[in-house]
């Protein structure tokens, strides 16, 4: 009994080394296949003493609208594949039909490393600010719509399916003409994260330690510390836990 135990995990073993392989490989060409337009946008959006580094890599199945905006990049250590877009994938997604999306009319800001998963969304339009702290990740299929401004902290974590928006994108006027629902800034703490399938509405504030949970919607300031928020609107359901990181 313990020979066939010993086989049958040592079986599961090899087929788990097998699977990173491959999967390390698929990555590999993905990354290759990224080279020669990463290498021109590099270019483009960075000054030479940093684009030579090749901190950007910008994959084959991105679609770039516009990145008339500014690019800054604050990262202490460089080094290539720093800022990755379009390559995170899920268990629900399928990398050869994801179209990742990039709309940079306004400003960027990037502090350190940082993902955007395939299928995902950003746009920041003119005279807009999207500052991102270090280890950042944006999930596959997630959109971030910034047109006024937002800020995320260090080691922040958007899940798959997630929308934030810091605008209503549509204006609702008065009897006189004035536009009652202004846009208004959208900020993160520090090691946040946000479930899959939720909803991030303008004006949002979150403390550093915060976890969404799954198909949430997020309204107003949530300044407490260490606490998990869910439900339509997101309420404080459990304190004094964080994610680990």
């Amino acid at each position: 009994m313990g020979k066939i135990v010993y086989f049958c995990t040592a079986k599961s073993i090899r087929e788990r080394m097998n699977y990173r392989h491959h999967n390390k490989r698929i990555l590999a060409w993905r990354y290759l296949l990224a080279m020669p337009r990463s290498l021109w946008y590099n270019l483009r959006l960075l000054p030479w003493r940093q684009a030579r580094w090749m901190p950007i890599l910008i994959s084959n199945r991105t679609v770039v609208e516009a990145l008339t905006g500014k690019v800054t990049l604050c990262a202490s250590e460089l080094r290539t594949g720093l800022i990755k877009v379009g390559f995170t994938t899920f268990q629900g997604s399928d990398y050869c039909r994801e179209r990742t999306r990039l709309n940079i009319r306004g400003e960027l800001v990037l502090s350190g490393e940082c993902s955007f998963g395939a299928g995902s969304s950003v746009e920041v339009a003119e005279d807009a600010r999207l500052s991102i702290g270090p280890e950042f990740n944006l999930g596959p299929r997630s959109l971030i719509i910034c047109h006024n401004a937002m800020t995320f902290g260090r080691h922040d974590r958007i899940s798959w399916d997630c929308t934030l928006m810091d605008t209503d994108q549509h204006a609702l006027v008065d009897t006189d003409g004035k536009r009652v629902n202004e846009d208004r800034p959208i900020q993160f703490g520090d090691n946040v994260w946000v479930g899959c399938h939720v909803i991030v509405a303008k004006g949002v504030s979150l403390a550093d330690n915060t976890t969404v949970a799954a198909g949430s919607r997020l309204a107003g300031r949530h300044e407490e510390p260490m606490t998990v928020l869910a439900g339509n609107p997101a309420t404080v359901v459990r304190r004094g836990v964080k994610r680990q990181q």
